[in-house]
């Protein structure tokens, strides 16, 4: 398995007015809702598979530029989404410790999809949205920076799968 991880941190991100992609991608990419909810309308079933939650006292040069403000620790968590065992999404979260002080659930999602929290959030803003493509690999990603609040995290997902974007979004 290729290291999902290591491309959200090494990628080139672009602002989407740079990025030419066709039009049924874009709506993917550009999706402003819960990108789990569309994948459970689209697919059979949809489960959570954590992979990794773990603090982090430094990321990548690519990832803390991408942060408004800089911060000294994360809480990292890495899963895939899949449809029944093929993977759909690879998702890395970055969630600063400021965050996490006023949010601890944060860390006790287990299985649960951070999406059925941060959408049920009325202070949330996606203040930042930039998207990437890995030709050799034919991935797009998408990573984008929800505010709750005053703090943000950073949520980067890899689409794996690329017959999500043969998929209606409803």
């Amino acid at each position: 398995m290729c290291d999902y991880s290591q491309f959200i941190q090494q990628a080139n991100w672009l602002s989407p007015e740079d990025m030419n992609v066709p039009l049924h991608i874009e709506n993917w990419l550009s999706l402003s809702t819960s990108l789990t909810a569309q994948l459970r309308s689209s697919f059979p079933t949809i489960n959570i598979q954590v992979l990794t939650e773990y603090w982090v006292n430094s990321v990548s040069q690519n990832e803390q530029d991408f942060f408004v403000r800089t911060h000294k620790q994360f809480w990292c968590r890495e899963v895939l989404l899949n449809s029944d065992t093929q993977p759909l999404i690879f998702a890395r979260t970055l969630i600063p410790n400021t965050l996490l002080a006023a949010h601890s659930e944060l860390q006790q999602l287990g299985n649960r999809a951070l999406g059925e929290w941060l959408f049920t959030r009325p202070d949330r803003i996606r203040t930042k949205l930039e998207w990437s493509y890995e030709p050799d690999k034919k991935f797009y990603a998408r990573r984008a920076l929800m505010q709750i609040g005053h703090e943000t995290m950073m949520v980067a997902e890899l689409f794996l799968a690329s017959d999500i974007f043969t998929r209606r979004i409803k």
